[in-house]
């Protein structure tokens, strides 16, 4: 879980300096910027991954400082912390039943494989024994009489 800390600005109108004003007029691409920024006192403090209950980000306001957030943040990151942790053994457990049907199929694979062997070969026996008891005596092996 990846989490940032940081520091809030201030945003306020741009007083345009002199300098500014000289270089906007010599180049027509120079743009004066509208706003102002300055760090301010108040601090944010965002959550990212994860699997969200509550809230991804906090941030310090003039009523309510950031520290007395903390144990929200912190159970925040256990919540998640723990989806996580159920989600990792769900996928263990998906993973070994998926081995336990693989091996069961390839243990069933391997019984019909050696059957169908096993049919084959006595179907060649059957075979020869057929065409052994249709082939003419020679005279060397004639019955006697």
């Amino acid at each position: 879980m990846g989490f940032l800390a940081l520091q809030e600005q201030d945003r306020t109108e741009h007083v345009a300096t002199e300098k500014e004003l000289a270089k906007a007029k010599k180049n027509s691409w120079i743009r004066i910027p509208r706003f102002g920024y300055t760090p301010s006192e108040r601090l944010r403090f965002v959550l990212s991954e994860g699997q969200p209950h509550r809230a991804s980000e906090w941030s310090g306001t003039p009523g309510r400082p950031l520290e007395d957030q903390l144990a929200e943040i912190a159970q925040e990151v256990t919540l998640r912390g723990e989806a996580a942790e159920r989600r990792r053994l769900d996928e263990i457990e998906a993973a070994r039943q998926k081995r336990i049907r693989w091996e069961a199929a390839m243990e069933e694979a391997r019984i019909r494989y050696a059957e169908a062997s096993r049919v084959r070969h006595f179907e060649a026996q059957e075979a020869a024994w057929r065409h052994a008891t249709r082939l003419p005596t020679s005279p060397n092996h004639a019955p006697t009489t």
